[in-house]
């Protein structure tokens, strides 16, 4: 009888551990011009979504803890992005995460990373813009 049940608790285990909560995330109304980037990303990479999907998170500060580190962004699959209050307004960052959304699955695949899609820091080709909103005395974080 306890053999039976051990498969059960050790799912429960595993799947409480991935869990992915940042502290003092706020859900948040998307502003208009997310609307305008998911456009922008499902052209380049050619593929869609439904935008009325995605459950959207700021959290405070620059930065957040998450696996990989300190991210700026971060997307969930169950379709919730997280985007530190700092790069909220930030386009990379947001459409990066966008991105992932597009494709349901983490990682930077080229393409749609890439030419295709120059959504990392490394291949980013809008100009300065995403140089010029990265808040003060801060280093680019993750984006994952």
């Amino acid at each position: 009888m306890l053999r039976a049940r051990f498969p059960t608790t050790m799912a429960v285990v595993v799947l409480a551990a991935c869990a992915f909560e940042p502290v003092g995330e706020q859900p948040i109304e998307p502003p208009a011009f997310y609307r305008e980037w998911w456009a922008k990303t499902e052209a380049c990479s050619s593929r869609q979504a439904d935008f009325d999907l995605v459950e959207w998170y700021v959290v405070p500060g620059d930065s957040f803890d998450c696996p990989s580190g300190r991210c700026a962004g971060r997307w969930d699959s169950g379709h919730k992005i997280y985007i530190a209050e700092g790069w909220k307004n930030n386009e990379l960052v947001v459409r990066h995460e966008i991105l992932h959304e597009l494709i349901g699955h983490p990682g930077h695949p080229d393409p749609p990373f890439g030419d295709e899609c120059p959504l990392t820091w490394e291949t980013w080709t809008a100009g300065s813009a995403a140089v010029a909103a990265v808040p003060r005395d801060s280093s680019p974080a993750h984006i994952d």
